[in-house]
């Protein structure tokens, strides 16, 4: 039993490549238990098949070893690589932003250019409906020139025609303001006034004196009569018929000095042959105011301004007041 209980030596072994040594650490004793000699075979089993599989497995290890080192290498250049055209990138992400900010750029510019593009469009739409019209306009332009001539004589009839018709408006113009101062006149003298040489006479059939009757006539907007021609003296002596009528000449307030109350101008060479023989002679030294005293051309009288006597009032004939 003790030679049992005894532990089996431990087998001692050395790998060189494919040369396998089993040594023993001691001796084998001369007697081995059937235990021991079956784990001495398992052992060797175990080494033999390890051995072929060393022997087997190491060349692809070895291999695959390489492979994988040439694999690392290339890993390591294509990390290289990487890692340099990170830092290339790196640089470059300035430009891309660049380029980005360009693109959007170019993009903008190429959507203007698309808007204008549209507006150029409708424009030569427009201006393609312009020119069918204009080619229109044309046509019938060509069809006018062609009716020139005939217009050209139809314009020469109408020029002679407003010549015509100017001369007729000119002629009713002047027959209009004849027949407007032949009615306004015809009013006045249907009030009493008698019309002579663009003025009016109002004969009074009732007497005064002659203040009174220049007052009565400033009243009618005029004054006593004033005589400046032959013509108006022969008319005012005939028209008179053989009565006394006051006329708006005096000497009074002016010392002496005979002037027309409607401040015509007195002259006193022509008057001289309207004065009748003898007169002025200012009888009594009170004969300041002229009548005219008969249907005659020297007829003029000096008198007092005190007698009654009828008068003759003048005005012009102005159309604006009538």
């Amino acid at each position: 039993m003790k030679a049992a209980e005894r532990e089996a030596p431990d087998a001692h072994f050395t790998v060189d490549k494919q040369n396998i040594s089993l040594w023993p650490q001691e001796p084998p004793p001369k007697r081995k238990a059937p235990t021991v000699r079956a784990a001495l075979i398992c052992l060797t089993l175990v080494l033999v098949a390890s051995v072929l599989l060393q022997a087997i497995l190491y060349p692809w290890f070895m291999r695959t070893m390489s492979d994988m080192k040439t694999n690392a290498q290339l890993l390591k250049g294509r990390v290289d690589n990487i890692s340099t055209l990170g830092s290339e990138i790196k640089k470059n992400s300035g430009g891309v932003e660049a380029a980005d900010l360009q693109i959007q750029m170019v993009k903008a510019s190429l959507d203007y250019a698309h808007s204008q593009m549209l507006k150029l469009k409708t424009s030569v739409e427009k201006a393609n409906t312009q020119i069918q019209n204009l080619t229109r306009s044309w046509k019938e332009v060509d069809t006018l020139n062609a009716r020139i001539p005939e217009l050209k004589a139809d314009l020469d009839k109408a020029s002679a025609l407003n010549v015509k018709v100017r001369g007729l408006q000119s002629s009713l113009e002047i027959i209009s303001k004849s027949l407007k101062q032949q009615n306004d006149i015809l009013q006045t003298v249907s009030q009493g006034w008698k019309y002579f040489k663009g003025n009016f006479y109002y004969f009074s059939p009732i007497p005064k004196t002659w203040y009174s009757a220049q007052q009565f006539c400033l009243s009618r907007n005029s004054h006593l009569t004033s005589v400046t021609s032959e013509s108006e003296q022969e008319f005012l002596s005939k028209t008179a018929a053989g009565l006394i009528y006051w006329i708006g000449l005096t000497k009074a307030g002016n010392e002496g000095v005979w002037s027309w109350v409607d401040d015509s101008p007195f002259d006193k060479v022509q008057s001289a042959k309207f004065w009748m023989p003898g007169e002025p002679n200012n009888t009594g030294n009170n004969e300041h105011c002229a009548n005219i005293k008969v249907s005659l051309l020297r007829s003029w009288n000096d008198a007092s301004c005190d007698y009654k006597l009828f008068f003759i009032c003048k005005r012009p004939y102005v159309p604006s007041e009538l």
